[in-house]
């Protein structure tokens, strides 16, 4: 099955994939995501059609402001028919730019409406930044949900044909036209909203850049729709269920988390606007009884210790999820297990707009595992050589994945030949799968390490050096050496009052020998006050490895606690 792009969309043909290079899609009719299905609609006005008009939609943490169904439905459709008369046609790049608050997501429901494509953008992204993102997606309008502060790193780029309006609280101090108009303008009564092929576009967004410079995919919106209908089938939301998530509308994680995994299924989402104020995220928790919260597993260390100064119960979390377990203290997880909290793991990307693999709501799974295949996706370790996909019968491999969705890359041919093949969307991860199915993350393929003819994932030696009392956080990469061809190296950031050095480093050698065969213990050990991460937490692997050979850079240096104290222990 593949996607049939319409004609009359303002998108060039070559942003987007020819049928022969797509991802083969798995059909999907039980979800009822026909011909003319738009996500706009499906997560306002079908809620109210069901009955649920009256049901809370979303809730600012903040304020305790509720958004129900009804005012998703009504307040979305307004500002689409402004949209439309401002003059968005189908196709036409949106960008937002907005702290997570519930008018983020009115204005993407309405830039749906209007037949446009939504672009979400970090509300945390510089002028140069925010300039690529707009270049690249050709975008026509920039949509601002906030005042003064969210608006300053817009003017700059605002260039050419490109327009900015604002939207949501605190627009009226932004400096930007308003997208409402003022008291007393023509109405909109007649503006006829377009009505869209669910083969149409629905969304741009790009990676993290952890690896180099952001790249950009793009779902339609059938994909985008049956994505998260896939993910709800392992767990579960449902009306009444209140959702919260440590992480910023601007990245696909937040964005995916708060429209297609839960109020597209009617479940409440609970916007944390300061998400990384573990006392914050904890006060949402406990005010607007969140059941089901994710975070990355630094988030979750954060509240432990918010916990230990500030003691709350928190006695309608029952469902917690965090990404990336595999590098982090396994202490974190013991504690929160302590507390009646199992921390599951699940693997997402921008390339699918969801998580195919996952751990089923109820059923049991190995702490850390990424779970099993999503309903309509076959994930597999693969091999992948001279353009043929293998997959494997055992042992590691480079992960594979046909399904409801696929990688479909913006205006990147040569990128969409390589990383789709066979109908196949490889991703740049490394893979096992346990007899029960389900599978661990061994790192990405890019950072598997070559040792002496031994073939090493990082993330192997991490879950071990992890496990010591000591260790706070740690990366591990490959070193160039001449004799080995690589060599391990960890980056150990250690927990306060924890002193570093030679006793430190050889302790730390001497565990992963114990738990491992000897040639994957680090042969040099750094010690580092934390390590880099993106927006969202995640631990930035291109930025380490490139410690290896420039060093910590001094800046991150704190005047009692130098960046890096090299020890190595054992021999070279």
């Amino acid at each position: 099955m593949k996607d049939r792009y319409p004609a009359g969309s303002t998108i060039p043909a070559h942003c987007l994939v020819p049928e022969d290079l797509q991802p083969d899609y798995t059909a999907a009719e039980a979800y009822g995501v026909d011909d003319t299905a738009n996500v706009g609609w499906w997560l306002s006005d079908r809620q109210v059609r069901a009955g649920a008009g009256a049901e809370v939609a979303a809730v600012h943490a903040g304020t305790g402001q509720a958004w129900t169904y009804t005012d998703l439905a009504q307040a979305s459709t307004a500002l689409a028919k402004r949209l439309v008369r401002a003059g968005v046609q189908p196709g036409d790049r949106v960008a937002l730019r907005s702290p997570n608050v519930p008018e983020a997501l009115v204005a993407a429901i309405a830039v749906w409406k209007a037949g446009g494509v939504v672009v979400p953008t970090p509300v945390q992204s510089r002028p140069d930044e925010l300039a690529y993102f707009l270049s690249d997606t050709a975008a026509s309008m920039v949509l601002v949900i906030g005042g003064r502060a969210v608006v300053e790193d817009v003017l700059p780029v605002l260039q050419g044909d490109l327009t900015a309006l604002a939207y949501g609280a605190g627009s009226e101090d932004s400096g930007l036209p308003p997208a409402m108009g003022r008291p007393g303008d023509a109405g909109d009564d007649d503006v006829v909203l377009p009505q869209v092929p669910s083969d149409s576009v629905a969304i741009v967004w790009h990676t993290g850049g952890t690896t180099g410079v952001p790249k950009s995919c793009y779902h339609t919106h059938r994909r985008f729709l049956l994505g998260g209908h896939a993910v709800a089938e392992a767990l579960r939301p449902r009306p009444g269920q209140r959702w919260a998530a440590a992480a910023p509308l601007g990245h696909a994680l937040g964005f995916i988390y708060h429209t297609i995994f839960t109020v597209l299924h009617g479940a409440t989402v609970v916007l944390i606007e300061d998400f990384r104020d573990p006392d914050a995220v904890l006060d949402a928790l406990v005010e607007h009884r969140v059941d089901t919260f994710t975070a990355i597993m630094a988030t979750w260390a954060r509240m432990l210790d918010a916990l230990d100064s500030r003691p709350r119960e928190l006695p309608d979390l029952s469902h917690g999820y965090a990404m990336w377990q595999t590098a982090s203290s396994s202490a974190v997880r013991e504690r929160w297990l302590d507390r009646g909290i199992e921390l599951r793991n699940n693997y997402g990307s921008t390339a699918f707009a969801t998580w195919p693999l996952a751990p089923r709501s109820g059923e049991p799974v190995p702490p850390t595992s990424l779970g099993r295949p999503l309903p309509g996706y076959t994930v597999r370790a693969v091999t992948a050589e001279a353009g043929v996909v293998r997959p494997l019968e055992s042992g590691p491999g480079q992960m594979a994945v046909r399904g409801l969705t696929g990688l479909t890359y913006w205006n990147r041919a040569e990128l969409q030949a390589r990383d789709v093949i066979d109908g196949w969307t490889l991703c740049d991860d490394l893979i096992d799968f346990d007899e029960g199915g389900n599978a661990a993350y061994l790192g990405r393929t890019d950072y598997l390490i070559s040792s002496a003819g031994y073939k090493i994932a990082p993330t192997e030696v991490e879950q071990v050096l992890s496990e010591h009392p000591a260790v706070r956080e740690v990366a591990v990469v490959g070193a160039p050496d001449a004799l080995r061809q690589e060599i391990v190296v960890a980056f150990v950031a250690l927990h306060p009052r924890e002193t570093p050095g030679e006793d430190m480093a050889r302790e730390l050698q001497q565990l992963v020998k114990s738990r491992l065969s000897p040639y994957k213990y680090p042969r040099r050990v750094h010690f580092v006050d934390a390590l880099p991460r993106d927006t969202v937490g995640k631990v930035r692997a291109g930025v380490v490895k490139s410690w290896v050979t420039d060093g910590v850079p001094t800046a991150a240096a704190s005047p009692e606690q130098p960046p890096s104290r090299t020890a190595s222990g054992g021999h070279p």
